[in-house]
């Protein structure tokens, strides 16, 4: 007896389906902003719902002591480099004093050397006494011993003006330090926003006096997104940039994954992807994320394809007009498609065995078609193939 069956043909590919996750749509970025010192709230900038920039002044605070210690700072550095060009022109000043008196000592030495020699020649041919000579010779060292203090004037000078301006530079190092830091604490008097956003609270008013490190208002960006927790699985398949849909109501907004936690143990995965498109839905909204996952590769075959015994699953195949069965391993369904191993790719599959067919049975193809791959799509032909 010959039995009709429908069949379709395997195919190897991926079988994906569609996953439906609930998110909430949340802030990308939120602060709440502090000040950095103590003052009395002077100026106030920003509103509950107003918008700013990137570095905007939310508020000014005003704190005497700040503007004294920059006033006194500023003071204390216009003193040190007074103190610098006054000791830079005292050094040249003296400098100059001691090279004209190192100039007119080697002028000395040099007439009482000239002197010693004509000297020396008239004593050779018995014009001058020996004494005049000697004589001579004793002022050639006194000019010298002159010109050697006048030179050890000029370079002990050059040493105590350069320790005197190194350390007049210093103080003026210092004082400069000194200015900045009190510059920046006055500075800190400006209140500013670390991001672009809106602000959602205003803790202060004007008038008001705060101390260091008070909250004064709560700032989230502009900039939304959604966070949704994934399986595992399918972490991996979604890597930062990837595309996918949150739906709300009747709208569907564009999204792309920015944040990926990476693959877990166990547990599901933090996703979170931000909005890219001009419409998007106010924080808070709760919607679908939608994306497609992969489910599993492997040999595609109808769902109604598969049989069980126990602890095994097997399906039929045609071969030579005689039905064949094969033990295959289900590596995972979607739809009315499953992805197995167990048999080969362009095998033609009874997508739906009769009740009592065995293996090596006589067969009869009723109708044939492909296995394809995707959520929900039966093998050509509809659930039971061709008609």
């Amino acid at each position: 007896m010959v039995t009709p069956v429908q069949a379709a043909a395997a195919e190897t590919g991926t079988l994906r389906a569609q996953r439906r996750l609930s998110g909430t749509v949340a802030a990308a970025q939120s602060a709440t902003v502090t000040t950095r010192t103590a003052g009395t709230v002077t100026e106030l900038l920003a509103a509950v719902g107003s918008s700013l920039g990137a570095g905007d002044t939310a508020l000014r605070l005003s704190n005497p002591d700040l503007q004294s210690s920059v006033q006194s700072a500023q003071n204390a550095l216009d003193s040190a480099q007074v103190s610098l060009r006054s000791q830079a022109s005292q050094t040249a000043a003296g400098r100059a004093s001691l090279q004209q008196a190192v100039t007119a000592a080697q002028t000395s030495l040099d007439n009482a050397q000239r002197s010693l020699s004509s000297l020396q020649r008239l004593y050779d041919v018995g014009a001058v006494a020996r004494t005049e000579v000697d004589a001579q010779n004793v002022q050639v060292q006194n000019a010298r011993s002159s010109l050697i203090a006048a030179q050890s004037n000029l370079a002990e000078n050059a040493r105590s003006g350069a320790e005197g301006q190194e350390t007049a530079r210093l103080a003026v190092q210092r004082a400069q330090i000194t200015l900045n830091q009190a510059q920046a604490a006055a500075a800190a008097a400006r209140v500013t926003v670390p991001f672009a956003g809106q602000v959602t609270a205003l803790n202060v008013s004007p008038g008001q006096y705060v101390s260091a490190n008070t909250e004064v208002l709560t700032l989230v960006s502009r900039d939304q997104q959604v966070r949704v927790n994934v399986p595992p699985t399918e972490a991996a398949s979604l890597p930062v940039g990837t595309a996918l849909n949150f739906v709300s109501g009747q709208q569907t907004y564009p999204v792309k994954v920015s944040q990926n936690g990476g693959s877990a143990g166990t547990g599901s995965v933090p996703v979170v992807a931000r909005f890219t498109g001009e419409s998007r839905p106010s924080a808070g909204t709760v919607g679908t994320v939608v994306y497609d996952a992969k489910v599993a590769t492997g040999v595609l075959v109808p769902s109604t394809a598969l049989q069980a015994d126990s602890d095994k699953t097997y399906l039929f195949t045609v071969e030579n007009g005689r039905a064949a069965q094969h033990t295959v391993t289900v590596l995972g369904q979607a739809g009315t498609q499953s992805a197995v191993s167990g048999v080969s790719s362009g095998t033609q599959v009874i997508s739906q065995p009769p009740t009592g067919l065995l293996d090596g049975g006589a067969v009869r193809t009723a109708g044939t078609g492909a296995s394809r791959s995707g959520e929900g799509s039966p093998p050509a032909g509809g659930p039971g193939g061709a008609p």
